[in-house]
């Protein structure tokens, strides 16, 4: 269908036109309903230090969106089965986490980043291993008391990602929602020359924490073609990752902050960060990630967006270009498709 009403031909076109003028070497932009596919672009340098182009094929580092993609839906499916409670103190539903120091802090409050924890911790610098880290990340301090307030948080999600591991008795790699960790099975966009690590990295996570961990934790180290991203996040409009009910306590509002910053489980909601453009739903929800990437989902619209690129690549600098060009992006969306995207 190309009648004039019909907003799919001219919203591939300014996606097209948006994706060439994108500030990263390279990019891919998926828009999508529940049902179908309304538009797509994969422009650009996979690896500035060969000049090889993007393709469809290319495996993207998701970074943050691990946490999401990932790990979100293995702990709902431990709440799904009745294996833990999101109300359930940690201690209880991992008890070889009694000992840390936040182990009153409840599922739901790591999942919604209020349990206390820092935004991040270093480990890298001072030790290696899966098993050491997840020691470390058990014995962080908290930084306030739980249900004081979110804060973004990799510690927690690192400790989700061992407590899925260990309910389940199989590695977060071995999961089956879609994303894949390190060896990939095809070519895969460069991200940053890595001064830990004294190379450009390419087909291994970014993130130094998970790269300690052996490429396999529970904030990041999962990777995705842009087709398999806007295929999961169809999944998330559809309701189809978990039971209708845990659907709606994931966009519920679990923590807040001073900031203005609401998190669901896992998810972040409208406005935070202003991660879904000015033209944001109030029930949408979403991810970002540190390499350059977003997916952004409207339930009451019927759409979703995904962004994947390499912002990082050489090396990284300020967000800010990125983050007005895809405000450009889902406020071109937002204005061709509100209220007219019901599949």
């Amino acid at each position: 269908m190309s009648s004039a009403a019909d907003p799919v031909p001219s919203l591939a076109g300014q996606v097209a036109a948006l994706g060439r003028e994108a500030p990263m070497p390279a990019v891919a932009v998926a828009v999508f309903t529940r049902e179908r596919q309304l538009a797509e672009i994969v422009h650009g340098v996979a690896d500035l230090g060969t000049g090889r182009p993007v393709t469809r094929q290319d495996w993207w580092d998701l970074a943050s969106l691990t946490k999401v993609l990932v790990t979100v839906p293995e702990v709902l499916e431990l709440v799904a089965t009745r294996r833990i409670g999101l109300d359930e103190p940690l201690r209880a539903a991992w008890p070889d986490a009694r000992r840390a120091p936040f182990a009153g802090a409840t599922v739901a409050r790591l999942l919604s980043h209020d349990a206390g924890l820092p935004a991040t911790v270093r480990f890298f610098e001072t030790t290696t291993g899966r098993d050491r880290i997840v020691d470390a990340a058990l014995r962080t301090r908290p930084e306030r008391a739980a249900g004081a307030g979110a804060v973004y948080s990799d510690v927690g999600y690192i400790v989700l990602g061992a407590m899925v591991e260990a309910l389940t008795g199989r590695s977060l790699a071995e999961g089956r929602h879609g994303p894949r960790f390190a060896p990939l099975p095809g070519p895969a966009v460069a991200t940053e020359r890595c001064r830990w690590r004294g190379r450009l990295i390419t087909g291994e996570v970014h993130d130094e924490n998970a790269a300690a961990m052996g490429g396999v934790a529970g904030h990041a180290g999962a990777f995705a073609t842009i087709g398999q991203v806007a295929r999961i996040g169809q999944a998330w409009l559809t309701e189809r990752v978990t039971t209708p009910a845990l659907h709606t306590a994931v966009r519920e509002c679990w923590s807040s902050n001073e900031d203005g910053d609401r998190f669901g489980l896992g998810w972040w909601l409208t406005p935070t960060r202003g991660l879904g453009g000015p033209r944001a739903g109030a029930d949408g929800y979403g991810m970002s990630g540190f390499v350059g990437n977003r997916i952004w989902l409207e339930p009451g619209r019927g759409y979703g967006v995904a962004v994947l690129s390499n912002r990082v690549h050489p090396v990284r600098g300020d967000r800010a270009p990125f983050d007005t060009w895809c405000a450009r992006l889902l406020t071109t969306v937002a204005d061709a498709l509100q209220g007219d995207a019901s599949g």
